[in-house]
């Protein structure tokens, strides 16, 4: 039948170009307006069924109600009527596109963003039409046309018919291929056909988008329905590892055996499909967020790791040994423990005081404390050494009367006496000098100003006789000296 048609000229101004879809109410072409030469789509009831008074008016109700829907999805009617041949014609807008049977299932899977967007699109159009009391009720690749471009999708649905709630017509002899998109209502035959059997549909082409085959197959229509009844959709990480958990949970939604478990309404459907998207795409931005931090920090080691070992010095051949070095013992680290065992063992060092030493001590002679005194004994401290010990007092001095006094030199006849130390710590007037008298051995002390000590560090020399008393050196006068400083002359 589509092969006659083809090539003719439908109300003297449509040619018939190509077939699209062969359908159980007239068929679907591709045309051309003649006058306007300007693309069309037509859908043509041969005569041989126009015959049928049913299919006629049935044909015209849906040609009329088709010009109701509108929506960018949803191929626009412009026209209908009959030939002289009394055979009808409904008149579609022009589209740039191709069945999506030719595509799909074929050129392999849809990347998920185009299979999003076209189900996204399908799902709008069904929503107006449901709204508008229309169903498609046979929803199938043939009956969806799509853009031939890659990057995007436009998608426009057709062949509605009026919903009939008192129409559940029989799909058993259809073909495996039809019957593979039907919902589970569509055989059974004890619940009505509606808007939701559409969704049904709309999910398998959804899911054969992204598989790139249908979830149930089977060698007759038979298997195939049973499959819808009983059968568990395969999951679509079985064909594919790109596909997200909420946007494979809004397939198997639409996928429901019962008609109520799906979604109401096409709108719902757009709605769930809207939010897995959204949800992929902020998972998919935190991922490429995190790859990004982990590349960077990665290539930030690689730098440093570069840049130290390229300017690291390398012992071996950069220090060259010392020919007159001599090896050096390595010192162990200090650790304390040697001069710990000796604190905790009195006696151990030699000269050190033992246990009974310091239990011998009188108070306040013992080490520690402000007012300690190590000589407060009169007997010197333990481990001070004995031979070299000198009494409190210093040494005695024996001078000899012959030799005189090896502490007084003689000096231009004037003998220089050192004057004791004062003792007292009380002070007192400096004694006035005196001349001494004649013939007098005692000595007189000098000025304050004239004597003259000997110097503190000299070492004390030991008589020739140290046995003896010690004896008194006559000493003579050391004249008196003017305010001029000038010596006066011995008194006689």
């Amino acid at each position: 039948m589509a092969e006659q048609l083809t090539g003719t000229v439908v109300a003297e101004k449509y040619r018939l170009d190509s077939l699209l879809r062969s359908g159980e109410v007239g068929d679907f072409y591709r045309g051309r307006h003649l006058f306007m030469d300007k693309p069309v789509t037509l859908k043509v009831l041969p005569r041989a069924l126009a015959l049928d008074e049913n299919i006629r008016d049935q044909f015209t109700a849906e040609a009329r109600s088709a010009t109701a829907l509108s929506n960018p999805y949803i191929l626009a009617a412009n026209d209908f009527g009959a030939n002289k041949d009394e055979s009808h014609y409904v008149v579609y807008e022009g589209f740039d596109g191709e069945p999506l049977k030719n595509s799909i299932g074929i050129g392999g899977q849809f990347s998920v963003q185009r299979a999003t967007a076209i189900a996204r699109q399908i799902a709008e159009a069904l929503n107006t039409a449901h709204e508008n009391g229309f169903i498609h009720g046979s929803l199938t690749p043939d009956s969806i046309l799509v853009s031939n471009t890659t990057d995007s999708a436009s998608v426009k649905v057709f062949d509605f018919e009026p919903a009939d709630t008192g129409r559940n017509p029989d799909r058993d002899e259809r073909s495996p291929v039809n019957v593979a998109y039907l919902a589970p209502e569509n055989f059974s035959g004890l619940s009505l056909v509606d808007g939701r059997s559409d969704i049904y549909s709309l999910g398998i082409i959804f899911y054969q988008m992204l598989a790139g085959e249908v979830p149930f197959r089977g060698e007759t229509p038979t298997d195939v329905m049973l499959k819808h009844a009983e059968d568990e959709v395969p999951a679509l990480r079985e064909h594919r590892r790109d596909v997200s958990q909420p946007l494979e949970a809004v397939i198997r939604k639409a996928l429901a055996k019962d008609p109520d478990a799906r979604h109401q309404t096409a709108a719902e459907f757009a709605e769930d499909l809207d939010k897995a998207v959204a949800g992929t795409a902020s998972s998919g931005s935190f991922w490429k967020t995190a790859v990004g931090v982990v590349a960077a920090i990665g290539l930030l080691a690689a730098a440093l790791i570069y840049a130290t070992s390229s300017k690291q010095t390398i012992p071996l051949t950069q220090l060259q040994p010392d020919a007159n070095g001599l090896p050096v013992q390595p010192i162990n680290p200090a650790t304390g423990a040697e001069e710990q065992n000796l604190i905790s063992m009195p006696g151990s060092i030699p000269g050190s005081m033992t246990e009974g030493d310091i239990v011998s001590q009188p108070p306040q002679t013992l080490p520690g404390g402000d007012s300690y005194n190590p000589w407060a004994t009169g007997a010197p401290p333990p481990g001070a050494p004995v031979p070299t010990y000198i009494p409190p007092g210093g040494n005695q001095v024996y001078i000899d009367p012959n030799t005189g006094s090896p502490f007084m030199p003689n000096d231009s006849g004037v003998i220089l006496v050192p004057v004791p130390a004062n003792t007292d710590t009380q002070a007192k007037p400096s004694p006035t000098p005196k001349t001494p008298a004649a013939n007098t051995n005692t000595q007189t002390a000098p000025p304050a100003n004239t004597a003259v000590r000997p110097p503190a560090d000299k070492p004390t020399q030991p008589a020739a006789n140290t046995t003896g008393p010690p004896a008194t050196v006559p000493r003579k006068s050391a004249p008196a000296k003017r305010a001029d400083n000038k010596s006066k002359p011995p008194v006689e």
